[in-house]
This record gives structure tokens, C-alpha cells and sequence, in this order.
């Protein structure tokens, strides 16, 4: 079944003034979509990917010294922003890397290792400490502590009864 619609020229005259009304009007910004008025900045992910790869590198070269010749300018760079073009394309981590957790995150991976290598010093520092202080000799079985011919004895002395005699 076909309908024909008819508009009447009253609706056609609505329709046109709807449609220039659209027209001069911009389009409202859409509330959560990046650029829209009262939303924060988008976070540079690039560059936050990149200060991770930093602090991972200087944390860890110590025990793996290559960390150091792998991880150059360039190449975290060229990594950091080609991860941050898939999180964007994506619509990943938006907010930033860690979120609303960024400063704690942040405080964490700066304090922890500092933490530990504070342990590790101190520990260090006491066993040589230790190392260094002479240990007091050992006394034999058969040697007798000095002044231990100076006994001084208070009170009477108590004989043991002998076992012929009754108690």
C-alpha cells in the first residue's frame, strides 16, 4: 500500500522556518565530549607515558644497566605517543593515567623505591658497623673470667651436709 503524504503549505512554511532556525543557531555543545565548555583538558597522555618510561628506567637501571641505552630520548617518545594514539583513538584513559588516583599513583612509584633504597642503606650501614667492631674473645672451658680470683663472698658459707651424717 502506498500513502501519498501531502504537506499543506502552512506545513511546508513551519518546516522552513524550523530549518532556518537550525541554521543560525551553532550547534550546543554536547556536555562530556572533549572541547566542550566546563569540561577539564584532556590529558597529554604522550607525555605522561613518557614520564612513566623515565621514571621506570632510572629506577631500574641500577640492576639492569641496558635499561639506560635502550630507553633514549627518542624512543620513549616515539613509544609514549604511539601508545597514547591507540588510548586516544580508543577513548582510553582519557582522564589521564591514573585517573583520579594520578597523585597518589604519583606519590607511590616516587616514595616506594626511595623507601627501599633507605632500607637497603641502613641495612648496609649496621653490617658494617658490625663488621668493624671487634668481637670480645671467646673464653675456653679451662680459663676462668678476669677477676674471677676476686671473688667476694658476703655472708657465711654454706658447707653441704655430708651424706654419712642425718640431716
Amino acid at each position: 500500500m502506498d500513502e501519498k503524504q501531502t504537506i499543506t503549505a502552512e506545513q511546508a512554511a513551519d518546516l522552513a522556518a524550523i530549518n532556518a532556525a537550525i541554521a543560525e543557531q551553532p550547534a550546543a555543545p554536547v556536555p562530556g565530549m572533549p572541547g566542550s565548555p566546563g569540561e577539564p583538558p584532556r590529558a597529554d597522555l604522550a607525555a605522561e607515558f613518557a614520564g612513566i618510561i623515565k621514571l621506570a628506567v632510572a629506577t631500574l637501571s641500577p640492576a639492569f644497566p641496558s635499561l639506560a641505552t635502550i630507553y633514549t630520548d627518542q624512543v620513549t617518545t616515539a613509544a609514549a605517543s604511539a601508545a597514547a594514539a591507540v588510548c586516544n583513538k580508543h577513548g582510553w584513559m582519557q582522564a589521564g593515567v591514573g585517573g583520579k588516583w594520578a597523585e597518589e599513583i604519583a606519590a607511590a612509584a616516587i616514595l616506594l623505591p626511595l623507601g627501599w633504597q633507605t632500607y637497603q642503606g641502613i641495612t648496609s650501614d649496621l653490617a658494617k658497623a658490625r663488621a668493624s667492631k671487634p668481637e670480645p674473645a671467646a673464653i675456653e672451658d679451662n680459663q676462668t673470667a678476669p677477676g674471677a680470683d676476686n671473688i667476694i663472698q658476703f655472708g657465711m658459707p654454706v658447707d653441704p651436709v655430708p651424706e654419712s651424717q642425718p640431716a
